[in-house]
């Protein structure tokens, strides 16, 4: 997870940079900005923007971290609405101890990565690792399931130093997620679709992964061009949405204040500023960066072959969307556009 957006080069098109950054791979590269209501869409999958473009803008990608976004959303949604206090303590909304070193986190201590909890457990970190650089095609998470994940969560939260700097987590996030929806009574999905996705009309966005028809979702291919599994932990409001341009655009536009009246106010909380986190700030799970051309919110993603960026400016009523098949340095393109004068 890059916390900081880079920009170094000259800005060429949207097509010209679609088609550069896809140049070589057979994975698809898909793009929209919003610019001031002027929306721009690119797509390639071989470095030729005219390559099955039309299909390929429509298409469902994996977004991975870019879920936290929503994540942090829903959150924003449900303190705005007083459905929950972010003060409260995790456990009483779990209705358990975790049995953490000190105490149990808040809500928002989740949110803003201060649980003290690692990205993942400790585990599976070089599963992970050994997918991520192209060393394996097995899925990491093999042979995890709810029980075993839960026993590893606990180990984690007895060694979590909470309320501390922030450092990024995605087993926080994901207990966020957990806690919201056992308060709910329900699972983390439905509970960001009532409140959320439903809401906006993002229809095309959930942890589905069909073999086939048109919600298929992107396989994506590693380093070394061999396909890998799709994610699947056990932390969905941590990684697991899958996604298109236009619905993540129109998450953007809700920043914007354009979107149900609801979650334009739970989204105004999440990108509220709470600590600082790598040289940027973190809300509700939201990355916020001030410059001199004012202030962008921000997320990127990947899961073990996608890639996925999203940052919105407020103050100049622009968007970026960049989705990929492969790993793709999608930062240092968003950063760009996003500032781009």
């Amino acid at each position: 997870m890059s916390k900081r957006m880079r920009k170094d080069a000259p800005l060429r098109s949207l097509e010209e940079e679609v088609a550069a950054l896809s140049a070589g791979s057979p994975a698809p590269l898909v793009a929209a900005v919003y610019d001031s209501g002027n929306v721009t869409r690119a797509a390639a999958s071989d470095g030729s923007s005219a390559t099955h473009a039309a299909e390929l803008l429509t298409s469902r990608f994996e977004i991975g971290s870019v879920t936290k976004v929503l994540t942090g959303t829903l959150l924003g949604v449900l303190v705005e609405s007083g459905d929950i206090n972010p003060d409260t303590p995790v456990d009483e909304l779990l209705g358990k101890s975790l049995h953490w070193r000190d105490r149990p986190p808040t809500l928002t201590e989740l949110a803003s990565h201060r649980a003290g909890l690692p990205n993942t457990p400790h585990k599976l970190r070089w599963r992970e690792a050994g997918v991520a650089l192209g060393l394996s095609t097995n899925d990491p998470w093999r042979g995890i399931g709810p029980a075993e994940y839960q026993s590893l969560l606990e180990k984690a939260a007895r060694r979590a130093s909470v309320g501390g700097k922030a450092r990024y987590s995605s087993m926080g996030i994901g207990l966020l997620g957990d806690a919201l929806a056992h308060a709910a009574n329900t699972d983390f999905e439905t509970l960001l679709a009532r409140k959320v996705l439903t809401p906006l009309g993002m229809t095309a966005t959930d942890s589905s992964r069909p073999d086939s028809g048109p919600n298929t979702v992107v396989r994506g291919i590693n380093r070394k061009g061999q396909q890998v599994p799709y994610l699947h932990d056990q932390m969905p409001a941590a990684g697991m949405l899958a996604s298109t341009i236009d619905d993540l655009l129109i998450l953007g536009r809700t920043i914007l204040g354009d979107g149900d009246a609801e979650v334009v106010a739970g989204l105004q909380r999440a990108i509220t500023p709470i600590a600082p986190f790598s040289g940027v700030q973190v809300g509700y799970c939201w990355l916020i960066a001030d410059n001199d051309q004012g202030r962008v919110v921000f997320h990127n993603g990947g899961t073990w072959g996608s890639q996925a960026h999203l940052s919105i400016a407020p103050d100049r009523n622009r968007i970026v969307v960049l989705l990929s098949g492969t790993y793709r340095d999608l930062d240092s393109l968003g950063g760009r556009i996003v500032d781009a004068t």
